[in-house]
């Protein structure tokens, strides 16, 4: 896997074929990096497509790109984080730093702890997923799914998936996690769980996934708790 600055379409062409670049991207390529007719890039889809191109007419407006290979990757992850909602900049860093360790989708959740955002900016945490995802390498974007509730959530979700609990009530884990089943993750707000909430859990019958004896703000519980997940499941 080369190391080229990476430009994102939706669409790829085959092998010989040629893709114009966005305006934004366009203006990136020339302007930002600097790069002109011959130099070579990467072009990603986000669903697994990495192809190799070089620059055939640099413009900061319409760079277009001749495209030389085309290679289609699996997902390496198939877990999926579901997290209270929490602070605009704490959301940030969960969005930006789980994509870097690589997650199937982000799933937001209202508790009765969490925050009850009037509105949803998806496209700003797009964008910044897509950002993380160039930067790390990663070839499929996690889906950023709706708001929903932490009953409608435990309702609707497959049961065939492994469901993975953390709370502050419980440090240590309650048995090993060994499984290679997709996984489920669920981390709860700055305001942790109520006890209607642990309650309701228990039903569940989750494995309880323990993050050590210090106190965690939730982003850093995020980051913490997937990085074991996917050790367990073997996904690093």
């Amino acid at each position: 896997m080369s190391n080229n600055p990476r430009f994102l379409s939706a669409e790829i062409p085959e092998v010989g074929g040629s893709l114009t670049l966005s305006d934004e991207q366009s203006a990136h390529c020339t302007r930002v990096l600097r790069l002109g007719s011959g130099d070579c890039v990467s072009i990603i889809n986000g669903k697994g497509v990495l192809a190799e191109g070089t620059i055939a007419v640099s413009h900061p407006h319409k760079t277009v790109v001749q495209l030389n290979s085309t290679e289609n990757f699996q997902r390496n992850s198939h877990v999926q984080l579901a997290f209270g909602i929490t602070k605009p900049a704490s959301l940030e860093l969960i969005f930006r730093k789980c994509t870097e360790l690589g997650t199937a989708s982000f799933q937001p959740l209202i508790t009765d702890h969490s925050l009850h955002p009037g509105s949803w900016n998806h496209d700003r945490w797009y964008k910044i997923v897509v950002e993380a995802c160039k930067q790390s390498q990663e070839l499929w974007f996690p889906e950023i799914l709706s708001p929903i509730s932490l009953k409608d959530w435990l309702q609707t979700r497959q049961k065939n998936r492994v469901l993975v609990f953390c709370d502050e009530n419980f440090r240590k884990s309650a048995k090993e996690l060994v499984s290679q089943a997709p996984a489920d993750l669920l981390i709860g707000p700055e305001g942790g769980w109520s006890e209607t909430e642990r309650t309701l859990l228990k039903e569940q019958e989750p494995f309880v996934l323990g993050l050590g004896p210090n106190r965690l703000r939730a982003e850093t519980a995020c980051v913490v708790a997937l990085a074991l997940v996917k050790m367990r499941l073997g996904e690093i």
